[in-house]
């Protein structure tokens, strides 16, 4: 007897070792002939891999103790908070006392900042500054793009001056304004405004910062500071505000612990203008060591399933990434470096049974989940919330996607062994 297996209005017939997939569904192209609706499933002679602990699990690249330790982001503007992060610059001409960032304290963590400099250095009424993240919407958010593409942050601290006293603010809340306070050169709003087109006009963002740890950590170093979090107001709506809402939009952006992009934590902290540079200094590195620890923390917690190969062709990529999946445990699936806007099929099976299919290899057979969806613009799509518990068993999964620049219009993504616990 054929079993279908339906999910989303997608059905898949396995008839005597066949996948029967409509085209009309499945990656078809309407005329297209190109598209097969039937294929034959080689059986391959692939043993069931042994089930390893965690411990022994592969990780991603970044999590990987011989590959570039992952970065935590600093940022900084008007002084004493430029003068607080400087020493973290890579830039000898910033910094010609040398970088101090590399494996910082040997935590694991390579540290970046980046700042404006101001004539004379001790300013007052600082304006514009000049050099990266000049205090101008248009600059700081080109810069801003360029420093996280390249450093793909785990962490971002972003510190800006507040209040002319010894205070150590940390802001809770970011909004994504539809006005500013106008900066200093035209254009004087932000292009596009507001700047995030991904929430409506307003939105509110929250630090993800471990603030309550921070404030702590300030108040008991001696420095004399006054630590406190910001709950009710907000970063003042000028350039303070929109760098800080740029780290918890980055954040979000890739919140998912299956992202190769993961960024743990973000937020902004409010420096008092009256504290001096080294004491500033002092109390940045104190920041950054409690952020260190919270990331720490969380990826102690974190666990990611084993990625058991098999991709291709194509450039799609499956990850799975959480809690370990007991009861109450939850996990990501993100499906990511596919084709924009393209059709694809998650196969899910707790049977490891590889097997040639239309240039690829299908790895969870027979398919006793599936599900069916399209890309965003950035060749993803996000899953969150997968549950554990439910007994102890392996289960697979894979992508297959629709994927024009292939032979057969179709992309395999590595297949994914998921170990879900009572």
């Amino acid at each position: 007897m054929p079993r279908s297996f339906t999910a989303s209005g997608v059905s898949i017939l396995l008839i005597a070792g066949a996948i029967v997939a409509p085209a009309s569904t499945v990656f078809a192209q309407r005329g297209s002939p190109s598209v097969r609706t039937s294929e034959r499933v080689e059986a391959m002679a692939l043993p069931v891999d042994p089930i390893r602990p965690i411990a022994e699990r592969a990780l991603p690249p970044r999590f990987d103790p011989q590959g570039p330790r992952p970065v935590i982001m600093l940022t900084g503007y008007w002084p004493p908070t430029n003068e607080a992060v400087r020493r973290f610059s890579a830039d000898p001409a910033k910094n010609p006392q040398g970088w101090i960032g590399s494996n910082w304290e040997g935590r694991g963590y390579d540290v970046y900042a980046y700042f404006p400099e101001f004539n004379p250095p001790n300013c007052n009424n600082c304006g514009r500054g000049f050099g990266d993240l000049e205090v101008d919407y248009q600059d700081t958010s080109a810069d801003w793009w360029k420093f996280v593409a390249r450093h793909k942050p785990i962490a971002i601290i972003t510190f800006s001056r507040g209040a002319i006293n010894l205070s150590w603010e940390v802001e809770m809340n970011q909004y994504n304004r539809a006005q500013w306070i106008n900066d200093y050169l035209p254009p004087y709003q932000p292009t596009p405004v507001p700047p995030d087109s991904s929430v409506p006009p307003g939105h509110l963002r929250l630090s993800k910062l471990p603030v309550q740890e921070i404030v702590d950590a300030i108040n008991q170093s001696g420095l004399g500071l006054n630590g406190f979090i910001c709950y009710s107001g907000d970063g003042g709506g000028f350039l303070s505000e929109f760098i800080a809402y740029h780290g918890v939009w980055y954040q979000g952006l890739n919140a998912s612990p299956a992202s190769p992009e993961w960024c743990v934590s973000a937020g902004h902290v409010h420096v008092g203008g009256s504290i001096t540079w080294p004491v500033a200094e002092q109390a940045a590195q104190i920041t950054l060591r409690t952020v260190m620890d919270h990331v720490d923390a969380v990826l102690a917690r974190t666990v990611v399933q084993e990625d058991i190969g098999y991709g291709g062709p194509g450039s799609a990529k499956l990850a799975v990434a959480g809690d370990e999946l007991r009861e109450g445990g939850v996990a990501d699936l993100l499906l990511y470096d596919a084709p924009a806007n393209a059709r694809f099929v998650i196969l899910g099976s707790r049977r490891f049974d590889p097997r040639n299919y239309m240039g690829g290899v299908v790895v969870p057979l027979p398919p006793s989940v599936m599900h069916e969806g399209v890309t965003d613009e950035n060749g993803r799509y996000l899953r969150s919330g997968i549950a554990g518990g439910r007994g102890r068993f392996d289960f697979y999964v894979q992508a297959i996607v629709h994927d024009p620049s292939q032979p057969q219009e179709r992309g395999f993504s590595n297949a994914v062994r998921m170990e879900f616990f009572p």
